[in-house]
């Protein structure tokens, strides 16, 4: 551990000082800067003590500095042995395995990442570009989030896409030089002009290259297993009503679940299953609004009286329909039954029907071959 001064200026200026090449043609690295620093720099009174986890992450910065002056020719070399030894270390042959990145790309610098992504001297596999194409797209993503949340909350989109602008321009020259990065670039640029020419909404160019445009449509709601517990349920189901009310708030309006409302965007709920309505409907950990409780239970309730109807009508007698509706709540959810009022009684009153329509039937048919046989006699 290493302690220092909060004297940053100095700081920073020692730095500076002690990473320009010696006369004996060697550079120390930030680290070994930092172990130096504390005999070195004039102390404050306050002062913070760094973990060797933070000099390194400190080094890394360096290194991402580094990266950035190096052309992406030796980038793509260096990455290129990088990947080789990967595979050999985990057992594997490809970057992506199941669509996703099987190697990991953390620590790699947006310069090494982008010499990948444009498959600097064709030293790539189609998994490598992609696999580095999705690690620049995260960090955008990760760097754009907060600015995403401002939007959608002052609806001042103008501001995101400046600030998506910004993140374009940190690039270096070798990144600034791919095709890729211009055609984002003017993208970004076209849409920060129509979202200052269209305050309060997201601007739609319909530009597929438009990463901010990606960015806003991306859901943040994944699926759930059957078996996955109501409280991941839940949350599944409110990441699923934020990402509507967020593409309200992009398209310059709000979410409303009323017909009734002339104005706003409705809520549209045919992709939620009936677990996840029911999840809403009994709102057990309060994530849900009255108007959001009251929607997705009405929802639920008009998709069982249409599937307790279609079973009555494909039913040819009593007995038939009692038991297709027996069937229909046997496949229901736990929640589902609790979110309908449909208990055990419910459970009980089809299978007394049931079974009251086939001793009608049996007794019928008992009187009917009983006559038949007198008749014969």
């Amino acid at each position: 551990m290493t302690t220092i001064g909060l004297n940053i200026p100095s700081l920073l200026s020692y730095i500076s000082d002690n990473t320009a090449p010696k006369s004996t043609g060697t550079t120390p690295s930030l680290a070994q800067v930092l172990g130096e620093v504390s005999s070195s720099v004039t102390q404050a009174s306050t002062k913070v003590t760094l973990s060797d986890e933070a000099k390194a992450y400190l080094a890394s910065l360096a290194t991402s500095v580094s990266d950035a002056q190096a052309p992406a020719a030796t980038l793509a070399t260096k990455a290129r042995a990088w990947f080789d030894q990967q595979y050999k270390d985990l057992g594997i042959s490809s970057a992506m395995l199941d669509g996703k990145p099987a190697v990991d790309l953390t620590q790699q610098s947006r310069a090494t990442l982008s010499a990948v992504a444009a498959n600097t001297q064709s030293l790539f596999s189609a998994d490598e570009t992609a696999a580095a194409t999705q690690e620049l797209q995260s960090r955008f993503n990760d760097a754009m989030a907060p600015q995403v949340v401002i939007a959608r909350h002052n609806s001042n989109y103008a501001g995101l896409y400046d600030a998506a602008v910004k993140y374009m321009d940190d690039a270096g020259a070798d990144e600034k030089s791919t095709a890729a990065w211009q055609a984002q670039r003017q993208a970004l640029t076209d849409a920060a002009t129509a979202a200052k020419m269209s305050p309060g909404k997201a601007p739609n160019t319909g530009n597929v290259n438009d990463p901010v445009a990606a960015l806003l449509n991306s859901p943040t709601a994944g699926t759930t297993t059957t078996n996955a517990s109501i409280d991941s349920v839940a949350a599944n189901a409110r990441a699923m009503l934020d990402d509507q009310i967020n593409a309200a708030r992009d398209n310059g309006t709000e979410l409303v679940f009323s017909t009734s409302r002339k104005v706003g965007q409705q809520a549209d709920l045919s992709s939620f299953d009936n677990r996840t309505l029911a999840a809403i409907a009994l709102n057990q950990g309060s994530s849900f609004s009255a108007e959001e409780v009251r929607a997705g239970k009405a929802e639920l309730d008009r998709r069982n009286r249409s599937s307790m109807l279609s079973a009555i009508n494909q039913s040819g007698d009593a007995g038939s329909s009692s038991l297709a509706m027996l069937q229909q709540y046997a496949n229901m959810s736990t929640e589902e039954r609790s979110a309908l009022g449909l208990g055990d009684q419910f459970a009980n009153r089809l299978i007394q029907s049931y079974r009251s329509t086939q001793t009608m039937q049996n007794m019928m048919s008992q009187a009917s071959s009983s006559s038949t046989l007198t008749s014969l006699v």
